[in-house]
């Protein structure tokens, strides 16, 4: 509760004042819905049966009024220059579909305080696909996304998954005007435990739900644009590979690394083809040793 009461107090301390509040009680038993029934005068709370973010945003999306819509995570917070910030990047960059924030991680709340308002940067493209495989964007907090835009392409993916935010930013790839903020940053990103990037099997499902969608051709752009998307896409994937290597869930990391084989043939990501093999094989005989050296511990025991 102290988590979604910080956010809160975030969300209501914004110099900018013209927007709306929408929360999603995703099925929740601890009290939240009973907290969040004192201000029912400053948001609007919507409840539905445990059915995962991406549902949960839809839900709000569907209910909101604004021609924009800016997402938050109920462990995250904005700074009192967000929306004001985010406004003027709409005005300015001629109503972009897609403008990707940026974030601060932090653990400790006092590090908050060493954040300041810099001065604007922003790197402009004509859609988000155009933008290369450079990480651009922190999780769903830092999508801010226009409506129209955000219906015309079915919103976030109704599977409850970790990678439903890149789901939803190659579903945009081809809208018109996607905008990064490099400066300054927009939202803490907090870092802790109890995170949901943290459940692995769900980010495995999204890396999945990723590379299904583009070999359906969910994506939008075609074969045209397939270079671009794969950028992007195989970008997300790498990363869970190898976690799932350090996890030891090898026959799921070699099956992510097979799916996406060719895409990385393409894209000549020859440090990668060849390096996960190895790093496969190293992870292997770590767990041969440790598991001799747990055997040897039990007899010395038993002994």
């Amino acid at each position: 509760m102290a988590l979604l009461s910080r956010t809160l107090e975030s969300v209501w301390g914004q110099r900018f004042s013209d927007y709306e509040v929408i929360v999603v009680d995703d099925g929740s038993t601890d009290g939240t819905s009973e907290y969040l029934d004192r201000f029912r005068g400053r948001l609007k709370l919507i409840h539905q049966g445990n059915a995962g973010p991406g549902h949960a945003r839809n839900v709000a999306s569907e209910n909101a009024r604004g021609e924009y819509m800016a997402f938050l995570d109920s462990d995250d917070v904005w700074f009192p220059w967000s929306l004001e910030l985010y406004w003027e990047i709409i005005r300015t960059e001629s109503l972009p579909s897609f403008i990707a924030g940026k974030p601060y991680c932090f653990r400790d709340e006092n590090d908050l305080d060493k954040v300041d308002e810099a001065g604007i940067s922003v790197r402009r493209f004509a859609d988000y696909l155009a933008s290369g495989d450079e990480w651009r964007w922190w999780g769903a907090s830092s999508f801010v996304v226009r409506r129209e835009s955000f219906m015309k392409v079915g919103g976030f993916s109704s599977e409850w998954v970790n990678g439903e935010d890149a789901d939803l930013a190659l579903k945009l790839g081809v809208e018109p005007g996607f905008v990064q903020i490099a400066a300054p940053a927009t939202f803490g990103y907090r870092q802790h435990e109890g995170s949901a990037i943290s459940d692995v099997a769900r980010t495995l499902a999204g890396a999945w739900l990723n590379v299904r969608t583009e070999k359906t051709r969910g994506y939008p752009g075609g074969m045209v644009r397939a270079r671009g998307r794969r950028r992007i896409l195989t970008r997300h994937v790498r990363p869970v590979t190898v976690d799932c290597l350090k996890k030891g869930l090898w026959k799921d990391a070699w099956s992510l690394y097979r799916a996406t084989f060719s895409w990385h043939v393409e894209l000549s990501r020859a440090k990668y083809i060849t390096g996960f093999p190895l790093l496969a094989l190293i992870s292997t005989f770590r767990a041969i040793g440790l598991e001799k050296r747990r055997a040897i511990g039990v007899r010395a025991n038993l002994g």
